[in-house]
């Protein structure tokens, strides 16, 4: 834990403290002062000793204080901390698994996906450079996130976290949805919450893969589902889900031919199947130590019953590919997050809670 008190007035001092006591990856954090905390509570309302969740995989109390101690380290706005705090509880949600999450070898991180009205209200970049920060709401909000799950859960890489790799997103992870320029509902009414509403989502992927995709909706289609069905990414030897970040341009585009959000992802399901013969031939099935198996929730199927001719899905269905519209308006780019399979980090919405 982090302690939250006016002790560090010196910034070089205080740097240098968190450093020495493990408090930061390494990138500077700001003193959480007795000031500066105390705002954070009042800007939640709530009592600083509230319990908001056990934090794997130290087991770490997230106390309203230290979840703000740690957002003030970020360099988050107290007006952001109500984001930072639901997307904090959808990452305690059993569905995401993160204590398995927090101490895996894949690269995966969670993101923190915002939508709704908030996106505009608390200043979070949409735009050019959606997933590379942009405005102080976006950069803060996944940091903040970040040094909760190390300070408070414990999850460092070479002790508990054994994360092969890791990639930018272990610094910080948000991006928010471009809704004024999407020809689809806002990203939250897919997971069932009111349009009206402001939600994070978090689930845990790897960073975005950029697949430039000009021509026709088909071609799109048929591009984006062939890029998708890799036999390195993880949910080759597992299902899961996988997010599809479109820039406004290419929406419009496949919009514009009739196509809403659930038929696209029905569609690139399509796609995104493996050819058994051209696995076979390729020889990808020599391995040791993993089991072939397309999503954890049905049974492995038996291949040796199948022909060449047989197709797998790389997910269980149209569901596990969420489609979000953010970025630039420039080209035909969409970025393309691989999530860990079925084994934890599957997408968990939260609304986020007006303060008054």
């Amino acid at each position: 834990m982090v302690p939250g008190t006016a002790r560090y007035t010196d910034v070089d001092t205080w740097y240098a403290e968190a450093v020495a006591n493990g408090w930061t990856d390494g990138l500077p954090v700001n003193p959480p002062t007795t000031a500066a905390v105390a705002a954070g509570v009042r800007a939640l309302a709530r009592d600083g000793a509230e319990v908001l969740g056990v934090v794997p995989p130290r087991r770490g109390l997230a106390t309203v204080e230290q979840v703000v101690v740690n957002s003030v380290m970020a360099g988050c706005p107290p007006e952001a901390l109500p984001v930072v705090v639901a997307a904090l509880d959808a990452v305690l949600d059993p569905v995401f698994e993160l204590a398995a999450v927090q101490l895996t070898t894949n690269a995966c991180a969670p993101l923190v996906v915002v939508s709704g009205p908030a996106v505009a209200e608390l200043g979070f970049n949409p735009a050019e450079g959606a997933f590379a920060g942009g405005s102080r709401a976006t950069a803060t909000v996944g940091r903040a996130l970040r040094l909760i799950l190390r300070n408070i859960g414990g999850s460092v890489p070479g002790d508990t976290c054994k994360v092969t790799h890791g990639h930018p997103g272990w610094f910080s992870f948000c991006v928010a949805e471009r809704a004024d320029a999407s020809p689809w509902p806002p990203f939250h009414t897919a997971r069932g919450f009111p349009e009206s509403a402001s939600c994070a989502t978090v689930f845990a992927c790897q960073a975005p893969f950029p697949l430039y995709v000009p021509g026709s909706p088909n071609r799109v289609l048929r591009v984006l589902g062939t890029s998708m069905a890799t036999p390195g990414v993880n949910m080759f030897f597992g299902g899961g889900q996988v997010l599809l970040v479109f820039a406004p341009r290419v929406a419009r585009s496949l919009a514009a031919a009739g196509l809403n959000r659930a038929a696209v992802a029905a569609r690139v399901w399509q796609e995104a199947h493996y050819s058994l013969g051209a696995l076979r031939a390729g020889q990808i099935f020599e391995t040791e130590g993993h089991t072939f198996y397309w999503g954890a929730r049905h049974p492995a199927p038996d291949l040796t019953a199948l022909d060449d001719d047989a197709t797998l899905p790389m997910v269980d269905s149209p569901g596990d590919i969420h489609i979000l519209v953010s970025g630039g308006d420039g080209q035909f780019w969409v970025g393309f997050c691989p999530g860990w399979g079925e084994f934890g980090g599957l997408a968990v919405t939260r609304e986020i809670e007006a303060v008054s």
